[in-house]
């Protein structure tokens, strides 16, 4: 479903009278209540969890030799989210990849005390490992000594639904759950505790199923020995 016709499917269950509406745009009242409640619907389902599937993304960019922070601006990023940590390889730039290696995720305050410290901050070598910075930024250690390729993935921040035809990420088959928490809010605002139990009810269900199928697999590691 779009957002014209998510909005129409809120109104239905919700027992609004009134023919459907023909759009979703320059709404007033009621109608515009029920569209900010879908928009609003989809915005709580998408930073409900940091790691959901269908906000998964990669990215690939090229570093500069003794420059070791990056932005997500830098890696040519204009809807980024958050970082995968796990995700970051290294290859030397013009080798087409045949040099790739994983790179180490290392805590901020680790790299900062050994990578940002003393002679370390004038070394120069292959990148390694890969920390985050406060600010979200991207920290390599060793400081790249040339241009290497760092290919890695990174999670979508929310995207909006402003035109009536703006499909949402999920599944269609998850549709119906942000029709579901639009109930609820026109519930906490007409006072309807048949219409909040019976979304909050319909909500939860679908959205463990798409826990099931939106976030990564749990998996056991390799033996300790």
């Amino acid at each position: 479903m779009n957002l014209l016709q998510l909005v129409n499917q809120a109104r239905v269950e919700c027992g609004v009278s009134g023919p459907a509406l023909s759009t979703a745009q320059n709404l007033s009242g009621e109608s515009l209540r029920m569209a900010a409640w879908v928009k609003q619907a989809w915005i709580d389902i998408q930073t409900s969890k940091e790691d959901w599937l269908f906000m998964r993304n990669s990215f690939t960019f090229n570093t500069t030799a003794q420059v070791w922070e990056y932005s997500a601006t830098d890696a040519g990023l204009t809807d980024f989210g958050n970082w995968k940590r796990d995700s970051f390889r290294c290859s030397t730039v013009g080798f087409d990849h045949k040099d790739e290696q994983l790179m180490n995720y290392m805590e901020w305050t680790t790299y900062r005390n050994l990578y940002q410290y003393a002679n370390m901050r004038q070394t120069y070598a292959r990148p390694v490992v890969v920390s985050i910075m406060p600010n979200k930024d991207l920290a390599f250690g060793a400081i790249p000594n040339l241009a290497y390729v760092i290919d890695g993935e990174y999670y979508t921040q929310p995207v909006d639904l402003v035109a009536d035809t703006d499909v949402p990420l999920i599944p269609a088959r998850y549709h119906m759950m942000i029709v579901y928490r639009a109930m609820m809010y026109y519930a906490g605002y007409e006072s309807a505790p048949e219409v909040l139990s019976r979304g909050d009810f319909e909500f939860r269900r679908q959205y463990s199923r798409m826990e099931i199928d939106q976030l990564p697999t749990i998996v056991s590691g390799p033996p300790l020995a």
